[in-house]
């Protein structure tokens, strides 16, 4: 180990390029891995942060279920509210309503609340706190029990209430057809399961497998960077007397020392640089920090299996320079074909896709809409189809590589055409693993951007047939639906400083609400039929489309029993939450009724789920591009270093410089753009495939950002192949190559 040590330092400087080129892909591998287990940590410690978030609605799904094995038992009852009302600005809260007898189980560290006690999540009651005027706890009760438990509120920004209810509201919600629904175990008696959906996980695997495989590529390629000049010493090593044991060795160390330095600077970077993981959101609410550290048993895991990847990749790189001390005279082993049973995959996946895009699979798709066991089987040959192209693509793609390559070269009319396709297509394998990553990030990112890329527009059509969008911006509708509401809510809403105006309008059962022109044109965007005044009355369906003329209405059409719900325009849109906690005095917790903001009706909200995968495709984008990018960069110096020989005897021969500098572009350029461009394309074809079948009014959209993204990595891969360019007139001066 010693004599290892010894070489290692006197040869330190002519490799310390290659051994920080090592360094730096081990420290950047390291940090994303870091990253994303992080991530995982954190999505496993919210769910088991949720106890009474899934406890209460596993409560809710089997309450309509028999409990025969209950019996004799007295549970919890619970009640969740996630309806209108229970929002702060526009923001949900999940309210759990707890009512207990003596003897109900408890959770572990939270007291069950009595009727009229509430506990708040910490960002609530910092809410609370920072805005008494709006009276957020007293929609709840009226004594505060102080912030639920962080070991209960899944993230810190998360707003939850658990509040006590009395047997007069749990015989109320009953009379409504929304029954309390009973807990028999909570963690006090027992561990509740962490419940982690499908999604996520083949999500996560699927994302794992995205990441790694660009940094195992890049780790390859740079482990192999001035493999020549290595394989040359070492055989002459092993002709002055060195056996093959001792050249494993220095091979060990070499590769160890260069890993090892990585992982600290990976682990490093991880832990002082946190601000990627603290800003990060899922579902829109940040994590809890301490969810995002990762145990010793995963540092571990990835300190093994980085210097195990390490070790293997150098070894079997250099292996052949161990065989005999005259390996010297032949270093370059003969690449063997590939096969052409690696496209297998590949198109069976096309054709699944191919086959569900057509009339025949489209009408077996729509077919199996009324049979869940047909739509499931339908839906999962489609998933295995998408994944069959894109690991199709990664198998395929070094006899894709070569193909296109001989073909560029049996058409080429340039000697720097000839000689590059002729060294791609020879080397097809090793010239795909510098960009193979791609593949998988821009065939996935484009699979995803493709299948959300028109949610948006979708939103605002949406929008534009949503009824209360007609409203004006600071005006507010209060509907108690089927249930009256309260007389004496009338006098309380004109009492209030933050209301302007009020009105009372009338609910029919046929649906729409009566009410006079001069309200209608007051507090809505409508205006009423010519030849009208303010004293007519006219009937409005904030229900259907904002395209829906207003009609005249008739007296008659009022029913004996029909309701009145009010339209209230604020002072300032932010004075709705006053109006909500207003009513929840007079109406109380249980009973539903509906507050509508009309300037929240009129902003497309697109769920926060889609929101953060499409930043996440956007990320796994950059991240595999710029590692793509870097990969391409290294296998190109390598490439040059290893064929110091030939190019100069290329220019011996007669070619120039810039000859020389055009044949190494085309060789390391190509295959990425043409990488690149089958990844894409594939990518927003099966995307687009899966959203016609799922959604005939979504229409897939390329975005600018997609396009950004895409182009910028084209761009750096460019500017980075030609700052190696200069070094050609270098490495085949004379000067450099007088031993040769």
């Amino acid at each position: 180990m010693g004599v290892s040590f010894l070489l290692l330092r006197k040869s330190g400087r002519e490799s310390f390029v290659r051994l920080g080129l090592i360094t730096g892909a081990v420290a950047l591998g390291v940090l994303l891995i870091c990253y994303f287990m992080a991530g995982v940590n954190g999505l496993v410690g919210r769910q088991s942060r949720l106890v009474i978030n899934n406890t209460s609605f596993q409560a809710m799904m089997q309450s309509g279920q028999n409990n025969s094995a209950q019996e004799g038992a007295t549970p919890l009852l619970v009640a969740v509210g996630q309806d209108n009302p229970n929002r702060y600005r526009e923001d949900n809260i999940t309210v759990h309503s707890l009512h207990a007898e003596p003897g109900s189980p408890e959770f572990k560290k939270l007291a069950t609340p009595k009727p009229g006690e509430y506990y708040l999540s910490k960002r609530l009651a910092d809410i609370n706190r920072q805005h008494p005027e709006e009276h957020i706890g007293q929609r709840y009760g009226t004594k505060y029990l102080g912030e639920l438990p962080d070991e209960y509120t899944g993230a810190p920004d998360m707003l939850m209430v658990v509040r006590g209810a009395s047997q007069q509201e749990v015989e109320q919600a009953q009379q409504m057809g929304r029954p309390f629904a009973p807990i028999y175990k909570t963690d006090s008696s027992g561990r509740v399961g962490i419940a982690i959906d499908p999604i996520t996980m083949f999500l996560t695997a699927v994302g794992s497998t995205i990441l790694l495989v660009p940094i195992v590529n890049f780790v390859a390629v740079a482990s192999q960077l001035g493999s020549v000049q290595r394989e040359k010493r070492y055989a002459a090593l092993r002709l002055i007397g060195a056996t093959k044991a001792q050249v494993n060795k220095i091979l060990l160390v070499e590769s160890l020392v260069a890993a090892a330095a990585g992982i600290v600077v990976g682990v490093i970077i991880f832990n002082l640089a946190q601000f990627p993981l603290i800003n990060f959101t899922y579902g829109g609410l940040h994590f809890w920090p301490a969810d995002f550290a990762l145990s010793w048993v995963q540092y571990t895991l990835i300190i093994v299996l980085t210097l195990g990847l390490i070790s293997w990749v150098s070894w079997r790189r250099m292996r052949r320079a161990q065989v005999s001390p005259l390996g010297v005279a032949n270093t370059q082993a003969k690449a063997k074909p590939l096969r052409a049973w690696r496209v297998a995959p590949l198109l069976v996946g096309v054709g699944a896709v191919a086959w569900v895009s057509s009339p025949i699979g489209r009408e077996a798709f729509k077919s199996s809409a009324g049979n869940v066991n047909q739509q499931i089987m339908v839906s999962l040959i489609l998933m295995a189809a998408v994944l069959a192209i894109m690991f199709g693509l990664m198998l395929a793609g070094g006899w894709l590589t070569n193909k296109i390559a001989s073909l560029a070269a049996s058409r080429a009319r340039r000697p720097a055409t000839l000689i590059a396709g002729k060294r791609v297509s020879m080397h097809s394998r090793a010239v795909f693993r510098s960009v193979g990553g791609v593949v998988l990030a821009l065939f996935a990112g484009s699979f995803y951007l493709s299948s959300v890329s028109g949610i948006e527009e979708l939103t605002k059509q949406s929008m534009q047939d949503n009824g209360y969008a007609k409203l004006e911006g600071k005006t507010a509708i209060v509907i108690g639906g089927k249930h009256r509401l309260p007389d004496e809510l009338r006098k309380a809403i004109k009492q209030q400083s933050y209301v302007v105006s009020s009105t009372p309008i009338t609910a029919l059962a046929k649906g729409g609400h009566m009410m006079d022109c001069t309200a209608l044109e007051v507090y809505t965007e409508h205006r009423c039929p010519d030849g009208t005044n303010g004293a007519h009355q006219v009937v409005v369906d904030f229900d259907k489309s904002a395209n829906e003329p207003v009609r005249l209405a008739d007296i008659s059409e009022i029913d004996v029993g029909a309701t009145t719900d009010y339209l209230v325009s604020l002072r300032q849109v932010e004075d709705i939450d006053k109006l909500r906690s207003l009513v929840f005095q007079h109406v109380g917790a249980i009973r539903p009724f509906w507050v509508v903001s009309g300037q929240y009706t009129k902003s497309p909200h697109i769920n926060p789920l889609i929101i953060n995968f499409a930043q996440l495709a956007y990320v796994a984008m950059i991240v595999t591009l710029l590692v793509a990018v870097a990969s391409l960069v290294v296998a190109t110096i390598g490439g040059l270093l290893e064929r110091r020989r030939s190019l100069f005897t290329l220019r011996l021969s007669g070619m120039s410089v810039g000859s020389l500098q055009r044949l190494v572009l085309i060789e390391s350029l190509v295959p990425l753009f043409v990488v690149s461009i089958i990844a894409c394309c594939m990518g927003v074809w099966s995307g687009s495939v899966f959203v016609s079948l799922l959604s005939s009014s979504l229409h897939p959209t390329i975005t600018i950002t997609y396009i950004a993204i895409v182009t910028g990595g084209l761009v750096a891969a460019v500017i980075g192949v030609c700052f190696v360019l200069p070094m050609l007139k270098k490495l085949t001066s004379p000067e450099a190559n007088q031993t040769e």
